[in-house]
C-alpha cells in the first residue's frame, strides 16, 4: 500500500486577500513617491549650490585684489614642487618697489572701488571715467607727496610710477564696466527667473529692454 501523506488545511488566517495586496501596492506607491521626492529635492539642492557658484564668480574680486598685491610687492610667478602656478617672493630689492607701508596704502585706496557693490551697481560709461580719471590724480599726488615713505628710494622704483598707475586704473576700470548700466545685478536677476520659470519667451523679453532704452535715453 502506498504511504499516505497528511496534507495540512491551509487556514483562511494564512491566506493573502485582495485587501493585503491593495495596502501593499499603496505602501509601494508611497515609497516610490518618498523616492521621487527626495531625489527632486537632491537635485534641486545641487541646482542652488550652482548658482551660487556661478553667482560668486561673477561678483568675485579676490583674484584682482590678489593680483594687485602682488604687483605691488614686486612677487614673481613660478611653480611649486607639482608644477602648480605659485606666486613667490621677490628676492632683488631693486624690483620690490613698495615697502610694507606702500602696499598696505595703496591696497587700502582699491579696495575701496573693488568690490562686490561696485559691480552689483549702475554706472554709465561716461560716470566711470569720472570716477577714474578723478581716481588718476589723486594717486599721483598721493604717490608724488610719499616716494620715500612708501619704499620708492631709488631712481629706477621712481621710473615705474606711471606704470603702476596705469595698471591700477585698467584692473578698477574692469571692475566698473561689469556694472555698465547695471549689466551683473541684470544678468544675475535674469538668470534667477530662468532657473524658476524656465526661459523667457521673446515676446516678453523685449518690454525691459525697451523700457531700460527709454532709461538710457532720459539719464543721457
Amino acid at each position: 500500500m502506498p504511504e499516505e501523506y497528511e496534507t495540512e488545511d491551509v487556514g483562511e488566517e494564512d491566506t493573502i486577500s485582495e485587501e493585503d495586496i491593495d495596502r501593499l501596492i499603496e505602501r509601494t506607491e508611497k515609497a516610490e513617491a518618498s523616492n521621487l521626492n527626495l531625489t527632486r529635492t537632491i537635485s534641486s539642492i545641487q541646482d542652488e549650490r550652482k548658482d551660487i557658484n556661478i553667482l560668486h564668480l561673477q561678483i568675485s574680486t579676490e583674484e584682482m585684489l590678489a593680483k594687485l598685491e602682488h604687483f605691488y610687492r614686486g612677487d614673481v610667478l613660478g611653480t611649486d614642487n607639482e608644477g602648480a602656478p605659485e606666486w613667490k617672493a621677490q628676492k632683488n630689492p631693486d624690483l620690490i618697489t613698495f615697502n610694507e607701508f606702500g602696499v598696505t596704502s595703496l591696497m587700502e585706496i582699491v579696495t575701496k572701488y573693488i568690490d562686490r557693490n561696485t559691480i552689483l551697481s549702475y554706472y554709465s560709461e561716461n560716470r566711470i571715467y569720472e570716477i577714474l580719471g578723478d581716481l588718476g590724480d589723486e594717486l599721483v599726488l598721493f604717490m608724488v607727496c610719499n616716494y620715500q615713505k612708501l619704499g620708492m628710494d631709488t631712481y629706477f622704483k621712481k621710473t615705474k610710477f606711471r606704470i603702476i598707475i596705469t595698471t591700477t586704473l585698467h584692473i578698477i576700470e574692469s571692475t566698473y564696466r561689469r556694472a555698465i548700466r547695471g549689466k551683473t545685478i541684470e544678468e544675475i536677476n535674469q538668470s534667477k527667473i530662468i532657473g524658476q520659470f524656465g526661459e523667457i519667451p521673446r515676446e516678453i523679453s523685449k518690454v525691459p529692454q525697451m523700457k531700460k532704452r527709454w532709461i538710457d535715453r532720459f539719464i543721457s
